[in-house]
Order: C-alpha cells, then sequence, then structure tokens
C-alpha cells in the first residue's frame, strides 16, 4: 500500500490522457500558482449576485467606464438603440442618447475609449458618439465625417479602423486618425496630422491595440503604427501574417494584448506573438459556436491575474452564452467555468449609502459581503449584466468545483517487487480547504483504447478526508467535485497498490 500524491499540473485537454499528467477538466475555479514549479493551486468562484436590478431596452451591447475631474466614477453602456449611464443615487440606467437614438444592426457592437475627459463610442452605423464626464449630460456627434467598427487612441491620435466615409464608402482595410489632440477633427490636415492608410493584402480590420506602439489587428495579419511625424505622420510595418478572427475576443492588459486567431489564443507584447493555448486551442474551438461569436465579451479581473472570456458553446441554449474561459496571465494556466450572466465587462463601483441598502430587503439578498470594495466608490470591479440590462456584481454561492485528471499506470508508480501492470485504488482524498463536501468516482480500463468504466461518487470521510473505493484495472482516471464554501484545492492523494503478477 501506498499514498500518492497527484498534483494538479492545469487544464489541457488537448494533449493524450495517458502519460501527459495533464488534467482533462477543471471546472469552476480560477488557477493559481502551485506550491512547486510546474503545479497550479485552484480557487474558488462566486457565481452572480444582483446588484442593480435595473433594465435597458434590448441586450447591452457594450460599455466603459471613467471619472469626472473629482474622481466620481462613471458607468456607460450601450444597446441598440440608446447609450445609458448608470445613475449613482438609483444604480438605474438612464437614457441619455442623442436626439433621436441610434440603429446599431446585427451584430454590431459599441467600442470606446477614453480621451481627456471625453468617453468616446463608436458602432459602425452611426457618427462617433462622445460624452464630457464633467458634464454628463447627453452624448452627442464626435463627427459626421467618418464613422468606424474599431476605436483606439495612439500618441494624441483618436483611430478608427474598418471605415466608412461618404466619398469612399466602407472600407474594411482602412484605418484613419483625427488631428492631433482633437479627436473632433477629421478633416485631412497636413498642419493637423489628420490622415488615412490602407493596409492591403491581410483582410479587414478586427482591432487596434496600443502598448509603447500601435498595432492594427487584421484577419490575416498584424501591421505595427509607428508615429513618423509630417509628412507621412505613421509608418507601416507587418509584425505578423496571423491575425485576430474573433474582434470580440481582443483585450489589453497591463500592456499585452490577447486574442482568438483562426488556430487559437495569442499574446501580443513589444510586437512580438506568442501562443498562449497550447493544451486547450483545439478544444476550445471544437466547443464554442463560432456563429455565436458576436455574444463573446472578455473582462480582466482587477484584483487577480485573470481574463475571462465569456461565450456560447455549441451546447448554449437560446443564443445564450454558457462557459467562461480563464487565463491566468501569470502562470499560463487555463480553466472554463459555468456563464452565471450574459455579458461582462469592467466597471467602476458607485458609493453606497446605508438607506440604499434597503433595496436588498434582507441581509440574506445583500450582493457581497460589506468589506467587499463594491460598497465604496471608484473602486475598479468586474461586472456582469442580464440580456436585459440588469447589473450584477459575482459576489453570489460558492460554484460547485469539478475536476478530471489524467490517466495513471498506478502500477509503475507505487512500489512494485512483481513488475505486475495492474493497480488497486482502494481511496481518494482531495487536498483543498475551507468548508466543502467533495465526492470522488474513479474510472478505469484495460487499455488505452477502451472505453472508461466510471464508479458511483463517493462522499469523503469527514475524518479521514479519503472517498473510499475499491477499483482495480491497468489504467485508472479520477473526478472529483466540491460543493459548499470552499476555498482552494491543491491536488490529490491515492491509496493504491499493485496487484497480480507480471
Amino acid at each position: 500500500m501506498a499514498v500518492i500524491d497527484i498534483p494538479l499540473t492545469g487544464f489541457a485537454p488537448d494533449l493524450p490522457p495517458l502519460g501527459s499528467s495533464a488534467f482533462t477538466r477543471i471546472h469552476n475555479a480560477t488557477a493559481g500558482r502551485g506550491a512547486t514549479q510546474g503545479t497550479i493551486s485552484l480557487n474558488s468562484m462566486k457565481a452572480a449576485s444582483l446588484y442593480s436590478n435595473t433594465s435597458m431596452d434590448s441586450r447591452p451591447i457594450g460599455s466603459a467606464v471613467g471619472q469626472n475631474r473629482t474622481g466620481d466614477a462613471k458607468v456607460y453602456a450601450g444597446n441598440a438603440t440608446k447609450l445609458y449611464k448608470l445613475a449613482p443615487d438609483t444604480r438605474a440606467w438612464t437614457n441619455i442618447s442623442r436626439s433621436g437614438g441610434y440603429t446599431t444592426s446585427g451584430t454590431e457592437k459599441w467600442k470606446s475609449i477614453e480621451f481627456g475627459s471625453l468617453s468616446i463610442f463608436t458602432n459602425w452605423d452611426n457618427e462617433p458618439q462622445y460624452i464630457d464626464r464633467n458634464v454628463d449630460t447627453q452624448f452627442a456627434n464626435l463627427t459626421t465625417l467618418v464613422k468606424g467598427r474599431h476605436i483606439a487612441t495612439f500618441k494624441g491620435f483618436t483611430l478608427l479602423g474598418w471605415t466608412w466615409d461618404s466619398l469612399d464608402g466602407a472600407v474594411p482595410y482602412r484605418v484613419r486618425w483625427s488631428g492631433i489632440e482633437n479627436p473632433a477633427d477629421w478633416t485631412y490636415s497636413a498642419a493637423t496630422q489628420a490622415d488615412f492608410q490602407d493596409i492591403q493584402g491581410y483582410g479587414g480590420v478586427t482591432g487596434i491595440v496600443t502598448d509603447d506602439s500601435c498595432y492594427v489587428l487584421l484577419q490575416r495579419g498584424i501591421v505595427q503604427m509607428t508615429y513618423i511625424g509630417a509628412p507621412y505622420v505613421f509608418q507601416f510595418t507587418e509584425r505578423s501574417s496571423k491575425g485576430c478572427s474573433v474582434p470580440e475576443s481582443v483585450i489589453t492588459v497591463q500592456g499585452v494584448s490577447y486574442f482568438l486567431s483562426d488556430d487559437g489564443w495569442y499574446s501580443l507584447a513589444g510586437g512580438q506573438l506568442q501562443p498562449i493555448g497550447t493544451g486547450i486551442d483545439q478544444w476550445f474551438l471544437d466547443n464554442f459556436d463560432a456563429s455565436q461569436a458576436h455574444l463573446m465579451t472578455v473582462a480582466a479581473d482587477p484584483r487577480e491575474t485573470l481574463i475571462y472570456w465569456q461565450v456560447c458553446s455549441k451546447d448554449s441554449i437560446g443564443g445564450k452564452p454558457d462557459l467562461m474561459l480563464i487565463y491566468n496571465y501569470a502562470t499560463g494556466a487555463w480553466t472554463t467555468a459555468d456563464a452565471t450572466t450574459n455579458h461582462i465587462c469592467n466597471a467602476i463601483s458607485l458609493p453606497w449609502t446605508v438607506d440604499q441598502l434597503d433595496q436588498f430587503l434582507s441581509i440574506d439578498k445583500v450582493p457581497s459581503s460589506f468589506d467587499d470594495p463594491i460598497w465604496s466608490g471608484g473602486k475598479s470591479m468586474l461586472w456582469g449584466m442580464s440580456d436585459t440590462g440588469a447589473v450584477y456584481s459575482f459576489g453570489g454561492d460558492t460554484l460547485e468545483m469539478a475536476i478530471e485528471s489524467a490517466d495513471y499506470q498506478l502500477s509503475k508508480i507505487v512500489p512494485n517487487e512483481t513488475g505486475a501492470d495492474i493497480a488497486r485504488v482502494d481511496a481518494v482524498r482531495p487536498l483543498f480547504e475551507g468548508d466543502g463536501q467533495a465526492r470522488v468516482q474513479v474510472a478505469t480500463r484495460s487499455l488505452p483504447n477502451a472505453d472508461l468504466n466510471w464508479s458511483e461518487a463517493k462522499d469523503t470521510s469527514s475524518i479521514t478526508g479519503f472517498a473510499y473505493h475499491r477499483s482495480q484495472s491497468r489504467y485508472q482516471r479520477f473526478r472529483v467535485t466540491i460543493d459548499g464554501e470552499w476555498r482552494r484545492c491543491s491536488g490529490l492523494q491515492v491509496d493504491a497498490r499493485s496487484v497480480g503478477r507480471r
């Protein structure tokens, strides 16, 4: 008999289950650093909890945050016909659209930037919109000369990608920029340096991202924009023939941009492109419903080194996102989770008064503990929204974690004087912290190409922590679920012995 430690080594369902040691499933948990190099620990996740039961008249398709000159938080969002602000006194979406509203079509979204005290939005179908956060009264046209699908700001210029104007119509491969330090001036001029560039041979623009330089993401390539001044303003240089296939996947965190390409996930830093999805790319592409890519949303956790992509899997019902893909950019580890809202976004908390807490009716319905930053103003937050615009924080019930290991030939790991290639598992102990209840299943198969035969799920003992099984085979796999208020999981211990003879 021997007790074997099985560390958590990451989620990599693309790898062979035998010999890789990577887990085939890690669900409803986020990955943190493990105790030793090459290992991870798993942290619990909370479901969404209602923050404000406000509403819009259709699905939200973009949001932005900012602050005014006195530091007051501003939260904006849009749907197909309106732009809103979240009123700090009522936590309700308030329509502050321009007169006449908007006509956002099909799969388009609102995308936004901050330029000084301005928040600027574009949705392709209508003129770019702006609001001064110090005034915060109503959106208005930034310009009537150009429309754009993508927007960024770089070295004092406002940039639009995949543009439309009355002379040339729609030009998918064009980048156009405003006069320097004047986002409202789009008249071509050598004096203001307002101009455009058509980037040929890479397909349409799918995003514009910046670090110390500026990069145009296109369907089949990445081109760097380098400021060189008048008369040419920018120099354009190819950086990669690999492009971005899903504009909604793009996010920049701490100067590094992340996005989905045709063959998987990549990061872009300092002009260098790196694959980051080794082990999960094929699994994701097989499970992601690309026909619903426009419903993907992405946000970075302001308190952890985590990025969350929320998507529709091929099992989603009614076009509602059901899956979160989570990446720890400090460790390179991936996990998944259930989507508990329809839309995720970064936000800034609005301050609460004691009287405003009355809307929750009871202490049990308060969305987060009272030491959570959600209650103080101006704190960066991760929020969710429903398809009608209700706002959620992530302070609800702890989600039930589910993990599934690789296949192990334990006879090669336990003491084995006879050289037998069969092992018997007598017990499995999940190593976790917190007030949770774990259950364990053991799967067996005699050959790598045979079907897995799963045992019944067994509860762990409150005294030993083991779930007791009697499972004998050449290969074994372990499945663990933990519900309740668990906090962290670091691995498994398996009580096993070799049996039989060579």
